[in-house]
């Protein structure tokens, strides 16, 4: 059991300075992802922006043109009535004019349309050019510090949870799964205990479970917070 008990120790060692790897990164990795998601977000909303401002301004285009053909038509068909010499003739020519110029109304209002929608799109895609440039300029300084807090501790790291690794095969699954159960409700699963009192909780303890504890042949937990008790003389904290 000291053999356990022992490993357990070292273990929790190792996850207590992965801890404060994973603290000294931060809510870093949350924030970038975070930023990356909006960011995504963003470029897509300007991309159909972009494209709804270049569809209504083709159409704008053909608009004007088709209004341009349009009137030199209305003063050719203007030129031909001093030319005809029947009602006939100048009823159906001033029919004509109506009707070119009863769809030179239509195309009118549609410019207008268009050009106010341009107008908006335009300040949209204004808009979001700048709150594109943000985020990215955001997400750039943020994976800059997450890249330099990790070329920090990602060495450190990765020795640590090699050996983890090595520890975790030479402890019972039985006891390695309580402590596995108590780190993930308490973040700490094995204390040491000081002046008859666990240290997780400060839980006074009787004098024969203190003997017991410092016999370390016994796997014992406090019944007041569950975790593991064991003892470390003090030139080992």
């Amino acid at each position: 059991m000291k053999n356990v008990l022992k490993s357990l120790i070292n273990l929790q060692e190792i996850d207590r300075q992965l801890f404060e790897i994973e603290e000294k990164k931060g809510s870093l990795p949350e924030q970038v992802e975070k930023l990356e998601s909006q960011a995504a977000i963003v470029k897509s909303e300007l991309e159909d922006t972009r494209s709804s401002l270049d569809e209504n301004q083709k159409e704008l285009i053909t608009i004007k043109g088709t209004l341009m053909d349009a009137a030199e038509k209305v003063k050719k068909y203007q030129d031909q009535l001093y030319l005809v010499t029947t009602n006939r003739e100048y009823d159906a020519l001033t029919n004509e004019i109506e009707t070119v110029k009863s769809g030179m109304v239509e195309m009118e209002e549609r410019q207008l349309v268009l050009e106010t929608e341009i107008e908006e799109l335009e300040s949209t895609a204004a808009s979001s050019e700048e709150q594109s440039t943000a985020f990215i300029e955001q997400l750039e300084a943020n994976r800059d510090e997450l890249k330099e807090k990790s070329d920090l501790t990602d060495a450190n790291q990765i020795e640590l949870e090699t050996q983890r690794s090595k520890l975790v095969k030479n402890i019972s699954q039985r006891y390695l799964r309580k402590y596995e159960r108590i780190l993930k409700a308490r973040r700490r699963a094995v204390v040491a205990i000081d002046r008859s009192a666990c240290i997780g909780c400060h839980k006074q303890l009787s004098p024969q479970v203190v003997y017991e504890i410092q016999q370390m042949d016994t796997f014992i937990e406090c019944e007041n917070c569950g975790r593991i008790l064991v003892y470390i003389p003090k030139d080992e904290d």
